[in-house]
């Protein structure tokens, strides 16, 4: 009787049954004496109501979490009512608002873009004539590169500011990559560094771009790229966490920092960590949001590599050429994969209609591997034309499901 007395509940808030919060459930559910409760609230308010109800009906609860960006404020809300830990709602917004993110990292000395709040055309403008065209375009309300915008021309200006406010920011330029951290009290205790092939918002901005990005066995060439990073991070100051922040290295080597998350990374490098340190990543983000935990230190075994699956057209995909050569050649580096499927729609998604993951001991050999594949496969769709590209609004408005592959689904 009192091992179920003891048994520690955890709500688990997501929107959706995609094969993702299925797998992060089921790590919630293997960690000692959890038993896991999930909801799909879309309010505090609900949220709050939702959890009082399951601790009053179960007799406790012992947090919510959740690993969903636009969901992690809603969350942090609600613990502080409850009077559960997790992350706390100043450093949830001092890392997902762009705005303050930037002062934060700026006062601890971390060179991020030049960045203005603009809220109309003039101030846009203003801006623009300032440090020179072009410059992004950041949604205040959205997440992600889908809510990310470049503006060549006055003419995109005026697109966007009809739209709301946005962080107007400079646009950098050169290897953009990402760093993922494990914080234990705001001190990261691992770090991962991933290289995007191209840019992301040069995916977004060309929807027929395979691109890629590559996890080094090697991280030793960015060295300063970490070493502001895990600076910038402990400036954040985020408690228990799992983070993934975005930057780049110039032209002269110096590191910029553009956006944080407390939450796994996307595009695939949940999945690649677990295969260049033969672990299970979603365990790892359990124990670190549930039990504070982390369970290293891990040995990075391995290059791994993602290439994202796309090709000119719209429509519906019709033929994928290069499958069965792919599987041949390099059986022995392919350690998942997804391929498109006939019929289904293409996706309008920046990772495209499948992907495939490949990892050697070797960083070169992952990257050579990467480009014959881009090179090999080969998609048709039913209508040859490429489209114009999405509109600005319709990216916002829809951020949150273009924001999921089209083959990610719940089994």
């Amino acid at each position: 009787m009192s091992g179920l007395l003891d048994r520690r509940r955890v709500l688990f808030v997501c929107r959706a049954a995609s094969s993702e919060s299925v797998r992060t459930a089921e790590a919630l559910a293997g960690l000692d004496n959890v038993e896991v409760l999930t909801t799909h609230a879309t309010s505090v308010d609900e949220l709050i109501s939702a959890a009082a109800r399951l601790r009053d009906e179960e007799g406790s609860l012992e947090r919510i979490v959740t690993t969903q960006e636009t969901l992690l404020e809603m969350v942090a809300q609600a613990n502080e009512a409850l009077g559960l830990p997790g992350l706390s709602v100043p450093a949830v917004r001092r890392t997902l608002d762009k705005s303050l993110l930037k002062s934060t990292l700026n006062a601890a000395g971390i060179s991020t873009p030049r960045y203005q709040l603009v809220q109309n055309i003039d101030e846009a403008r203003a801006f623009a004539r300032e440090i020179r065209f072009p410059i992004v375009l950041k949604s205040l309300s959205g997440s992600g590169a889908l809510a990310t915008f470049l503006a060549h021309s006055e003419a995109d200006l005026k697109t966007a500011t009809d739209l709301g406010s946005f962080l107007a920011e400079q646009h950098v330029t050169g290897q953009e990559l990402c760093l993922d951290t494990i914080t234990i009290d705001s001190e990261p205790k691992f770090h991962s560094v991933c290289c995007y092939y191209p840019s992301i918002l040069e995916a977004v901005e060309n929807p027929d771009t395979q691109w890629s990005c590559v996890m080094p066995r090697d991280m030793t060439p960015y060295a300063d790229f970490i070493e502001q990073g895990l600076k910038a991070i402990r400036a954040l100051d985020v408690g228990n966490a799992m983070t993934h922040m975005e930057g780049f290295i110039d032209a002269n080597g110096d590191a910029w920092f553009t956006d944080a998350t407390l939450r796994p990374a996307g595009a695939r490098i949940a999945p690649m960590l677990a295969f260049a340190y033969d672990i299970d990543p979603y365990r790892a983000w359990a124990r670190v949001a549930v039990d504070g935990c982390f369970d290293g230190p891990w040995e990075r075994k391995y290059a791994v590599g993602t290439i994202f699956l796309r090709g000119v057209g719209a429509g519906t995909v019709q033929r994928v050429e290069g499958i069965e050569r792919v599987q041949r050649e390099f059986k022995d580096l392919l350690v998942d994969a997804r391929w498109p499927r006939l019929e289904s729609r293409k996706s309008v998604t920046y990772t495209g209609d499948g992907f495939v993951t490949v990892r050697h001991r070797e960083t070169e050999a992952v990257h050579d591997v990467l480009l014959e594949i881009a090179r090999l496969i080969d998609i048709t769709y039913s209508s040859g034309s490429q489209p114009a590209t999405e509109t600005w609004g319709s990216r916002l408005q829809n951020f949150r499901e273009l924001n999921r592959p089209a083959w990610d689904q719940a089994n």
